[in-house]
């Protein structure tokens, strides 16, 4: 994690956290000796931001973070797996050959491997949580789910459909990737026995932060740099699933002008050149800032979630994080 928010690394923002974070990742090593689950180890050890398992811990230290230390770390560890499992299917979907700069699941191990790891990496994360002994929790994680899978086949069935609207797209990344964020806020003030109040009030706090997230990211691979993103940029418009600056940048064509700019995507000859021009028509069309500015105002539902204290503990911490995500926006 060497990203930066006003030189402050993201490490130092999570410094509150920054040793139960690594006992995270002891226990995640510890899932994975298991000979089935050993292959999965190189993508669990590439980490990534390890955002969710953070905001778990996080939210745990609006209850009895102290008393419930062990249970927490086992909720995050829980969390990363969800998140593993969706990674290695999703690039499945996507057909992607690379994931933080790393060969994907399948394109190591096949597809039919990867589609049983991902599964079974969330029946490991299910019997983890099972552990903690609150049905709660299995509720709340199985519907969250449910909802990451609603919003996968909410994608598949809206690409290359030229008339998808931004409300179409929140949907979509609201199920697909904001609810596990949202949970993982959710899961940690559960675990340790936060107020149902607070719970709420941070789930609400995670729903906002993932969608700007996301919709950052959405941003950056259309016209991000490719070895600083960590994998290969545009591979969504070649698939056909518009992401929100190429929305903005539809909508503001005229419907000749549409036909006309996007007819390589409906003849299925998407290919470079055609991603490219796309890339930039959408910079200088305003639709990237447009984007950028959607992620701003989530971000500023998020900020506003946590301004009260109402029982949220570590509120400049969630702050750093909001002008973290800011950062990238700019």
């Amino acid at each position: 994690m060497s990203a930066k928010v006003n030189g402050v690394q993201l490490e130092t923002i999570l410094r509150p956290i920054e040793a139960d974070l690594a006992r995270v990742g002891t226990r995640l090593e510890a899932c994975l000796r298991d000979p089935i689950a050993t292959m999965a180890v190189y993508m669990v050890a590439a980490g990534g931001k390890r955002l969710r398992p953070a905001l778990v811990l996080l939210a745990g230290r609006s209850g009895e973070y102290r008393a419930r230390r062990s249970e927490l770390i086992e909720a995050a560890a829980a969390v990363e797996l969800i998140h593993t499992a969706t990674l290695i299917h999703d690039d499945i979907i996507d057909e992607a050959p690379t994931r933080r700069s790393q060969p994907t699941f399948h394109a190591r191990f096949g597809t039919e491997r990867a589609v049983l790891m991902g599964d079974y990496l969330y029946s490991l994360a299910f019997a983890m949580l099972a552990k903690l002994g609150d049905p709660e929790l299995m509720r709340y994680t199985a519907d969250v789910c449910r909802r990451m899978s609603q919003g996968e086949f909410q994608e598949v069935a809206g690409r290359f459909r030229l008339d998808t609207t931004e409300a179409d797209y929140f949907g979509v990344i609201r199920d697909k990737t904001a609810s596990l964020v949202a949970a993982s806020c959710y899961l940690g003030a559960r675990v340790a026995g936060a107020a149902p109040a607070t719970c709420e009030r941070l789930a609400r706090f995670g729903l906002s932060f993932g969608m700007a997230f996301q919709i950052v990211d959405d941003c950056l691979d259309l016209v991000g740099d490719e070895p600083t993103v960590g994998k290969p940029l545009r591979s969504d418009l070649d698939k056909g699933s518009l992401s929100l600056p190429v929305i903005y940048l539809a909508q503001a064509l005229s419907v000749r002008q549409r036909r006309t700019l996007f007819a390589p995507l409906r003849r299925g000859a998407a290919g470079q050149s055609f991603r490219s021009r796309i890339a930039g028509e959408a910079l200088r069309a305003g639709a990237v800032s447009q984007a950028f500015g959607a992620a701003g105002r989530f971000l500023h539902e998020a900020a506003e979630t946590v301004a009260e204290r109402d029982g949220v503990m570590l509120t400049d911490t969630y702050r750093q994080l909001v002008n973290y995500a800011l950062e990238r926006v700019h």
